[in-house]
């Protein structure tokens, strides 16, 4: 695990703790003290997209032409979590018309015979405090059944402040394909590392997950694995959140409250923008996006 904190110190000058004294004891003598702030709220756009980055040789079609298609569609995201990201030069496209604040993305092998990282990246509209990536530990195949071992398949953790004291860590990743009993396994390995990080280095925290799960919640394991990390973390799909009449899809966002940040899904949606005149989408996986509305009652810091 690799953790780098960005947050500097930071302490009060004496004149600023003297002004709020004297505004204290001023409004003490008036007999009007405040006992809270108003509550900051908004909403943000959230998308995730497994853009199927790899080369042309695999894909069978122009890789980088793709790239540069969903590149100005991005932008019409406040945060995005994208998955099978993997070639620098496809990178590049993908992120060129970008006016995000922060941009994450984990490029680092496992080990070194591995033939690409995780291929995920982050892109939001917001400060970035804090930031965790971590590689699976497991996987399964390498040139037989999905062939995940090729990738060096793991999360990363962005922590964002969105508003004064409002934070939240978006999480994104991109669990084992395939359905064989290596697969499966994996895939539970898979969960039980985001669920340590997610009670542990976002104990108490707000989360928002975006990624390619790789989980059909109509079958067996995959159902029961997913159940067990929403229910071990307090997440909620938003999908189910809003009825939505797609709830199978394996590409998924989760939200949870926390740190005095609570969250109400607006929408969800199978993006059509991200697909051609031709009916053709940009991927071989939709783009899935979320509208959440969030409300801040703690403290600003």
């Amino acid at each position: 695990m690799q953790r780098r904190s960005l947050l500097p110190f930071r302490q009060r000058r004496p004149s600023t703790a003297l002004a709020l004294f004297l505004m204290s004891a001023t409004a003490s003598a008036c007999g009007e003290v405040e006992t809270g702030h108003p509550p900051a709220e908004g909403t943000l756009s959230f998308l995730a997209y497994n853009v199927h980055g790899l080369p042309p040789e695999i894909t069978g079609d122009d890789t980088a032409g793709r790239m540069e298609l969903i590149a100005p569609l991005l932008v019409d995201f406040d945060i995005v979590g994208l998955q099978e990201d993997f070639d620098d030069d496809n990178h590049e496209l993908l992120v060129a018309e970008a006016d995000h604040e922060t941009l994450r993305r984990f490029a680092d092998l496992y080990v070194d015979e591995r033939v690409y990282g995780s291929g995920l990246s982050v892109l939001a509209r917001a400060t970035e405090l804090d930031y965790l990536h971590e590689h699976f530990t497991d996987c399964s195949g390498v040139l037989d059944g999905a062939s995940d071992c090729l990738a060096s398949k793991g999360f990363q953790a962005v922590r964002l402040e969105v508003a004064p004291g409002a934070v939240v860590d978006i999480y994104n990743s991109h669990l084992e394909a395939g359905g064989g009993e290596g697969d499966e396994l994996a895939r539970a390995a898979h969960v039980d590392q985001l669920i340590a990080a997610m009670n542990g280095w976002s104990e108490g925290r707000s989360v928002v997950f975006l990624g390619d799960t790789n989980l059909h919640a109509e079958d067996e394991p995959d159902g029961s694995e997913l159940d067990r990390w929403l229910s071990s973390t307090g997440l909620t799909d938003a999908c189910t959140a809003v009825g939505c009449e797609e709830p199978n899809h394996i590409d998924r966002i989760f939200f949870r409250h926390g740190g005095g940040v609570s969250w109400t899904a607006e929408s969800w949606a199978n993006e059509p923008r991200f697909t051609g005149e031709d009916g053709v989408g940009y991927s071989d996986h939709p783009a899935i996006s979320a509208q959440l509305a969030w409300v801040f009652e703690g403290e600003a810091q």
